[in-house]
């Protein structure tokens, strides 16, 4: 399913109405027409800071880090008189006169950028690009019955910037936005929007219930959209994203598409498939909707339905949103084998391009699954499960190079191709055969803990450190036969920077 979302839309607020569920055992395998929602799975050793924390108590955010800094969530007034969110702020918005703390994001990502040169929209929307506070503009506040007594404070810091992967995520859950601000004329801003982000504040009630606001830009650079959620319920549905691929015993995998499953035929550079090669490989030949030309590398069909039984499988490509769903249209007619976000990068590419720092790789393993940005060292926190198959690691951020099988053109083929079988077929088997081997047992133990009511400190397995261990015994036993690659074969081409 591809999500190709506006924040300007409205979208239908539906609440859960399943707020526990009893703990199962993961079964070996699954029954994909009757599967029962995912159970819970350990949260291995994740302890929350202590109250006096001043950042929103997060998995999210590395222990350290909650340690360290020392900067309010929001104000920390004992007003009785502060608004509340209700019909009084709704017939007049300006009531509130909020203001924005960049202090921490600042802090952790020095500013760059330059300031906009945007037009201001009124004078309240002074530059303020050389300051760490900003205002925020009520617009409209939009009351519809069932939204939290929460208090409209006069200053919050904001927490961060989460990835598209979490917005995505609130959008499937039906969460209308609350709050529309006008958009600030700030740098920072500028970055967020050009990266596809949302911003998040924490709010809360009178009774100290936590809630985060998130501030999503309008495409047209206007307002800034807010969605507010309970903290523990955003903690919760990014957990929920992970257990449902563990329930069913998949991995995630995301694929490139250009270079690696597909090249387009043109005259261009050595990146397309020249018109006289296509005798060559006719049979690879595919039309796309619009009418340009791809060939497909060798038995990637074949390829795609293995490796679906095993892994829901992504796509993130520079190309655009029309160009990926076309591509995924040919590779998968029937929509039976790539059944994960179908991500265009093109819109972070472009936007980097332009930007003071146009070294950054556009691709983010964040913008696709929420549950990277896990800190707390439970199962698949961090970028520990997903694995990528691209044929360029800049691409993609450091970190998360040891997630990528890097592949490349087949040099024995007559026309261009990438062998998927068997070395790329049998690592991704390994990988999955090994991790639910360690999970099966991790999850053993972290029962059997549980019924002797003690933690369980064994961490969890990771596809990543399967991957590279996998990697290691490869290069052991070449070394063990006498047979390392040759320094020419193209193995020693690509040195760590």
């Amino acid at each position: 399913m591809v999500y190709q979302l506006s924040t300007s839309l409205h979208y239908l607020l539906a609440k859960d109405t399943s707020n526990s569920s009893k703990q199962q055992s993961i079964p070996n395998n699954t029954n994909a027409q009757q599967a029962p929602p995912p159970p819970p799975l350990p949260s291995n050793n994740y302890i929350p800071p202590q109250s006096n924390s001043n950042l929103l108590s997060s998995p999210f955010r590395n222990t350290t880090e909650e340690i360290t800094h020392n900067i309010p969530t929001t104000s920390t007034t004992n007003n009785p008189s502060c608004l509340r969110l209700g019909t009084a702020v709704s017939h007049n918005p300006k009531l509130w006169k909020p203001r924005l703390s960049l202090r921490l994001v600042m802090k952790e990502q020095p500013m760059t950028l330059r300031p906009s040169k945007r037009t201001k929209l009124s004078k309240e929307t002074e530059d303020t690009s050389n300051t760490l506070e900003v205002p925020l503009i009520p617009h409209e506040v939009i009351i519809r019955g069932d939204e939290p007594k929460v208090l409209l404070e006069d200053v919050y810091e904001i927490q961060g910037a989460y990835p598209r992967g979490f917005f995505v995520m609130m959008a499937k859950r039906n969460i209308q936005h609350s709050f529309v601000f006008t958009y600030p004329d700030h740098p920072w801003f500028e970055d967020l929007y050009g990266l596809r982000k949302s911003a998040y504040v924490g709010m809360r009630t009178e009774e100290g219930e936590l809630y985060e606001l998130h501030l999503k830009p309008s495409r047209d650079k206007m307002f800034l959209f807010g969605y507010m959620i309970k903290h523990v319920d955003m903690i919760r549905i990014v957990k929920e994203s992970m257990n449902e691929l563990l329930y069913h015993r998949k991995l995630p995998l995301v694929l490139d598409l250009d270079d690696t499953l597909v090249r387009l035929v043109g005259e261009g550079n050595e990146r397309y498939v020249k018109e006289a090669d296509i005798p060559k490989c006719k049979d690879r030949v595919a039309i796309l909707k619009d009418n340009r030309r791809v060939v497909l590398t060798d038995r990637v069909h074949e390829f795609l339905d293995w490796a679906q039984n095993f892994y829901v499988i992504s796509v993130c490509s520079l190309g655009d949103q029309n160009y990926v769903e076309n591509v995924v249209k040919v590779l998968d007619p029937h929509g039976t084998r790539i059944r994960g976000i179908l991500y265009s990068a093109r819109n972070e590419h472009d936007y980097i391009k332009k930007s003071p720092d146009p070294s950054r790789p556009p691709k983010d393993l964040l913008a696709l699954y929420s549950f990277c940005a896990l800190k707390d060292r439970s199962i698949g926190s961090a970028f520990t499960l997903p694995l990528i198959l691209d044929d360029e690691t800049r691409m993609w951020p450091q970190e998360q190079h040891d997630n990528i099988i890097e592949v490349t053109h087949d040099r024995s083929a007559p026309c261009w191709s990438v062998s998927l079988f068997p070395v790329v077929k049998d690592t991704l088997e390994w990988v999955h055969q090994e991790f639910f081997r360690q999970f099966d047992n991790w999850y053993a133990r972290c029962q059997e803990a549980e019924q002797f009511g003690t933690v369980c400190t064994k961490l969890p397995p990771s596809a990543v450190d399967i991957y590279k261990t996998y990697l290691r015994h490869i290069l052991r036993d070449m070394i063990a036969k006498g047979r390392p690659p040759p320094v020419n074969s193209g193995a020693f081409n690509h040195r760590p920077n």
